[in-house]
């Protein structure tokens, strides 16, 4: 179980779709940002959830266009899905950001290519947030529980933008001693 299967079983939950549905909704929805989410993931994951009993599928074609394979989601998979969103919600909050492996290796990289690295992330976090804040006025007619992600993110990032600054004055606070 992962967030991809939740977004997914989710999906199916609103109404049925062929994967290549389900990669168009997930990149309409802009979570490909924030889970790793190919096609080809989506297609293996809704084979397996056939497996499962979790979803049916069924094989249709519209006029002239080819055949596709529309998934629709059980009562088992209904189940699981609800099962999944209450373990999701009671589990416990991890933040995993992928700059956190280089903040660690920062020591080992020597003074220019370090404060390249973070400059690096300060730019990244920057340039994020300035997307963000661009989509949310364009957002505001998204349902509430799409749009308050997003809100969230510009929060997360915002924090971000203070520890990176943070840090930065630290880490040159520390250099400044070792110089002496």
């Amino acid at each position: 179980m992962s967030t991809i299967d939740l977004i997914l079983l989710g999906s199916l939950y609103q109404s049925p779709k062929s994967a290549y549905d389900l990669q168009k909704q997930i990149d309409a929805r802009n979570l490909s940002r924030w889970v790793k989410i190919g096609s080809f993931t989506v297609y293996k994951k809704v084979v397996q959830y056939e497996a499962k009993g979790y979803v049916v599928s069924e094989t249709v074609r519209n006029g002239n266009m080819p055949e596709k394979t529309v998934y629709t989601i059980t009562p088992k998979g209904a189940e699981m899905f609800k099962e999944w969103m209450v373990k999701f919600s009671m589990a416990e909050t991890r933040v995993f950001l992928d700059f956190n492996a280089v903040i660690v290796n920062l020591g080992l990289t020597g003074e220019p290519f370090a404060k390249e690295c973070i400059r690096n992330i300060r730019n990244s976090i920057q340039h994020t947030k300035m997307q963000i804040s661009e989509q949310l006025p364009t957002h505001k007619d998204i349902p509430l529980f799409g749009r308050t992600i997003l809100e969230q993110q510009f929060m997360l990032l915002e924090a971000l933008e203070k520890w990176e600054a943070d840090f930065e004055r630290e880490l040159k606070k520390e250099e400044g001693e070792s110089e002496v």
